[in-house]
């Protein structure tokens, strides 16, 4: 009984040690700054303090948002309720927020919720994707009228408001814009330059013929 009892108050210590162990939850954002790429984070998970009431964890601030890639980067908008998960450091990040590379470690602090970093994209059920397709991968807007689509068989497509194109994996492209423009001087069509330079001969007004170098 005695060995049993001692048994409970480990276990009830190392329970109440960990409280104060961050690893990792989810949250939401609060604001966030594109010239830093520094965001305030909502826990998203409430907690309870010791006499067992619930309270909602104040905001973190000043956190690192991941946006994938290195010398070439996808970037994204991020908007006030995006979701995300929330992994912190097991070391103090302040001196590697600052230089990068091997840093100095001026705090001696582990597993802190200072030392937060924000992954947005992991949804809760109410705000899962609508209209996901399980096919190759897709830029899109939340509602998915615009998009650019990589597809599985080749094939690549693009829509929003004004139309839709595909270019098939055998060179064809079909499709209509109402409003689509092109800059080029040296764009071509079957052969021919249509871009800026190319010419009509012919009256103004009138029918030309096809357009020429």
């Amino acid at each position: 009984m005695k060995s049993s009892s001692l048994t409970e108050y480990a276990k009830r210590t190392f329970f109440e040690m960990m409280k104060d162990v961050a690893t990792s939850i989810p949250g939401h954002v609060l604001a966030f700054d594109p010239d830093t790429q520094l965001a305030q984070i909502q826990i998203g998970v409430v907690r309870k303090d010791v006499k067992g009431v619930e309270f909602e964890p104040s905001p973190l601030i000043e956190v690192m948002v991941n946006f994938v890639g290195g010398d070439f980067a996808v970037e994204h908008q991020l908007d006030v309720g995006n979701e995300g998960f929330i992994l912190f450091s097991q070391r103090c990040i302040d001196g590697w927020m600052t230089t990068g590379g091997v840093a100095n470690n001026p705090i001696m602090r582990f597993h802190d919720m200072s030392d937060a970093v924000f992954f947005p994209g992991i949804r809760s059920q109410p705000n899962v994707i609508s209209d996901f397709e399980n096919n190759g991968i897709r830029l899109r807007n939340k509602t998915g009228k615009h998009y650019v689509w990589l597809k599985n068989d080749g094939t690549i497509e693009l829509k929003n408001e004004s139309g839709e194109m595909t270019l098939g994996n055998d060179g064809s492209f079909t499709g209509k814009f109402t409003d689509f423009e092109i800059t080029s001087s040296t764009f071509t069509h079957n052969g021919v330059n249509v871009g800026e330079t190319h010419k009509h001969v012919g009256n103004l007004g009138a029918l030309t013929s096809p357009p020429t170098t």
